[in-house]
């Protein structure tokens, strides 16, 4: 249960404003382990910010192993927002009360950005739009000639319209008057329909209703270095490898903290736990990162009951078409760092939709997703008195003339979870990284000793041991593409010297849970103090000081 000292709601979509709100009152309630600080702006020049979670009694942030969150890299998933706040709240509320936390906030760090497309989630949240990512015109400047999306009604959202035409491919289910269905290949004579999105048509011909791209066409998630193309090739791409504010940002953060060891991407939705890589099946990932992914999730989905999958294999329909620019892709291809990229709430599995893989779900008869959609329908009813779907109404529409108005309303029932769900989802995904967090690797000393071999010569021997259960590397790309200095050894301290060998020793990346012995040749006065260090850029810093006696 979190405790009531910061004014946290777990089931609420937070603005921008409340969010910073929010940061400043848990700096204020908890300095000693909170800090927070912006790592760049968005395109609208709003400050993107880090919370930074760690005892700073214990030692720097950066002298420990890290895990970096962030959640809303696209404008409409504030589900990742709020997963992003739970953790905050949940680490800081229940440090020296559980274990686990306070072990994690002690001997690791954080870095929480709870908001990436900072703009575009404040016209999610303000307005009836629905932005991909940043609200940068794009990838053209004026809006082009064909069906846009518009409330045109005024109820507040964008749903569906539909309009009756004898050629139309859609009619009217008889198991549900809310529910279209596709016309089968012989239906004749009944009364049919075509559907599109609500909105205004520009330019219209008095023939053709063509849907055309959103005025917000940027996906930032497709605009990291990693597999990146044109946008010819991959739609929402950018014009150039983080060439927006927003990815730009955040890859910077990401290669300034050496420390970071693990990451999590938070998006909605589809209730699933996708891993790299997104351009390679499985076969090419080193074997010991997919035992990595594997042991995490068969102990993190305990919590979640979230499946797992590479994109490609599990998620990617056409394969000559994968997705490219992804995030978590350059996290782990370029940065050799495990990271997922949890796709939020799954609306079908609450309704008892059964679901045996992604793909598979997309090539359903007609009448599987009749059922489908019926049991949404059903839930609608039951959970949600059916406020999460409006009822087809006439309305004249300034283009077409007579249409019927209606559908889910997708921001908070498809997309991201009512509020009542909101607060499960956060906690069982919070959990999730918490399991990714105490695998991190953990850099530590034990076993030091001191013998005298003679008067003012001393041999010093310690074991230097990794405690987590990933490589101090944190995975088995880092180690391919060089990406992380390995573990050192040092011993110093004032009026020491070492007659033979070196005062640091490379020990090369360590595996987890292993040990390593060192041991120096010391010339010093008797009583002499010296520390030995430990230290790898991912694993973190441990320190022991000896007498020389």
């Amino acid at each position: 249960m979190i405790l009531a000292k910061v004014q946290y709601n777990a089931a609420k979509y937070y603005t921008y404003a409340e969010i910073l709100e929010l940061l400043k009152q848990w700096e204020s309630a908890f300095p000693t382990l909170a800090k927070a600080y912006p790592i760049g702006q968005t395109y609208e020049k709003r400050d993107i910010y880090v919370m930074e979670l760690t005892n700073q009694a214990t030692g720097p942030a950066d002298d420990k192993p890290a895990y970096y969150i962030d959640g809303n890299f696209h404008a409409g998933e504030v589900t990742g927002s709020a997963v992003a706040l739970y953790t905050i709240s949940y680490l800081l509320e229940n440090y020296g009360q559980d274990e686990r936390v306070t072990s994690l906030l002690d001997n690791k760090t954080f870095y929480i950005v709870p908001r990436v497309s900072i703009d575009g989630a404040e016209m999610y949240l303000h307005t009836p739009y629905i932005p991909r990512s940043s609200t940068r015109l794009y990838p053209f400047l004026e809006d082009q000639d064909g069906l846009h999306a518009e409330d045109i009604n005024g109820d507040g959202f964008i749903t569906q319209m539909r309009v009756v035409d004898p050629h139309g491919d859609w009619k009217v289910s008889d198991k549900d008057p809310r529910l279209m269905v596709r016309r089968a290949p012989d239906d004749f004579g009944g009364t049919y329909y075509r559907i599109y999105i609500e909105g205004r048509i520009k330019n219209f011909d008095g023939i053709e209703v063509k849907p055309v791209r959103s005025r917000w066409g940027l996906d930032i998630n497709r605009n990291s270095p990693a597999n990146w193309v044109a946008e010819a090739k991959q739609p929402g791409a950018g014009p150039y490898p983080l060439s927006e504010p927003e990815t730009r940002a955040v890859a910077n953060f990401f290669v300034s903290k050496k420390n970071i060891a693990g990451a999590m991407s938070y998006h909605t939705s589809g209730g699933v736990h996708l891993r790299p890589m997104c351009t390679k099946s499985d076969d090419k990932m080193p074997r010991g990162d997919r035992e990595y992914y594997k042991a995490i999730w068969e102990r993190g989905t305990e919590y979640t009951g979230y499946p797992q999958t590479g994109v490609f294999d599990g998620f990617t329909a056409d394969k000559s078409r994968p997705m490219r620019g992804i995030f978590m892709d350059w996290v782990y291809e370029h940065r050799g760092i495990l990271c997922w990229s949890t796709e939020l709430w799954n609306v079908a599995a609450q309704a008892g939709v059964e679901k045996t893989d992604f793909l598979s779900q997309r090539r359903k008869s007609p009448k599987e997703q009749e059922e489908d959609a019926l049991k949404l329908l059903q839930w609608n009813d039951k959970e949600l008195n059916g406020e999460g779907f409006v009822p087809w109404t006439p309305f004249t529409h300034p283009d077409l003339g007579p249409v019927e108005i209606g559908g889910w309303k997708t921001k908070f029932v498809r997309q991201n979870p009512p509020e009542k769900f909101l607060e499960a989802e956060c906690h069982n995904n919070a959990m999730f990284t918490v399991v990714h967090a105490l695998s991190l690797p953990q850099i530590g000393i034990r076993k030091a000793k001191v013998e005298c071999l003679q008067p003012g010569f001393y041999r010093v021997s310690a074991g230097i041991v990794n405690q987590g259960y990933l490589p101090t590397s944190a995975s088995e790309m880092a180690k391919s593409i060089n990406v992380t200095k390995p573990v050192e050894a040092s011993i110093s301290g004032a009026g020491i010297a070492i007659p033979a060998g070196k005062e640091k020793l490379e020990l090369g990346h360590m595996s987890g849970r292993s040990e390593r012995r060192v041991e120096w040749l010391v010339q010093a006065q008797p009583g002499t103090r010296a520390v030995i260090t430990a230290y790898a850029e991912r694993a973190g810093k441990a320190q022991v000081e000896v007498v020389l006696e």
